[in-house]
């Protein structure tokens, strides 16, 4: 990718992230992270998230396009919150779904995306590497820790109290450990863009 496009589309980027931030569409947890890589000359980021929690709706296994989220969460929550949340279903599959951070950065170079996938992994995103290359270089930050549990189909619970219980303690959990990766890669990051 030629410095112009670069920069072209790095503006393009930026753009589009102060529209989420105006609509109060961007996660604040990582904004920090998400300037720090914006304001440096080597890479931009693209869409990212601080990780968060769902319980969504799918009709059938892979249907993205008509999957319903019935409970979208940037924060720990209670078996209680699913429960409320899963009475909005009705037809499909319903999932319990936690995330760790994701994090899409545009590099400029190979030798920055080898800095930036080493400095993610030593920050415990174990999961971080080089997603493309041909056009522009992108690297993914994402960490190992996720959790894809169906409970229930069709408007209907199947999991006891006990278990849900279970599955949103790991979800919390799963939270909680990817905030604090997200601090430690802040604190690594200012060290490489000194």
């Amino acid at each position: 990718m030629k410095k112009k496009e670069f920069l072209d589309a790095k503006e393009k980027a930026l753009k589009s992230l102060e529209k989420a931030c105006t609509e109060k569409k961007a996660d604040k947890e990582i904004l920090k992270i998400l300037s720090l890589i914006n304001n440096s000359e080597e890479c931009y980021t693209s869409s990212s998230c601080a990780g968060r929690i769902v319980l969504l709706e799918i009709p059938r296994i892979g249907d993205k396009k008509r999957a319903k989220f019935l409970g979208k969460w940037h924060r720990t929550i209670e078996p209680s919150e699913v429960e409320a949340a899963a009475a909005k279903a009705r037809k499909g599959i319903i999932w319990l779904i936690a995330q760790s951070p994701i994090i899409h950065i545009v590099a400029y170079t190979t030798k920055t995306a080898d800095k930036i996938v080493k400095t993610a992994i030593a920050s415990g995103f174990k999961n971080s590497g080089l997603k493309s290359i041909r056009r522009k270089i992108v690297v993914e930050v994402c960490s190992t820790e996720r959790l894809d549990a169906p409970i229930g189909r069709d408007g209907f619970l199947f999991c006891k109290e006990r278990y849900l219980q279970l599955l949103v303690e790991i979800s919390n959990e799963i939270f909680k450990k990817s905030k604090d990766k997200i601090i430690r890669f802040e604190g690594r990051l200012r060290d490489i863009f000194k």
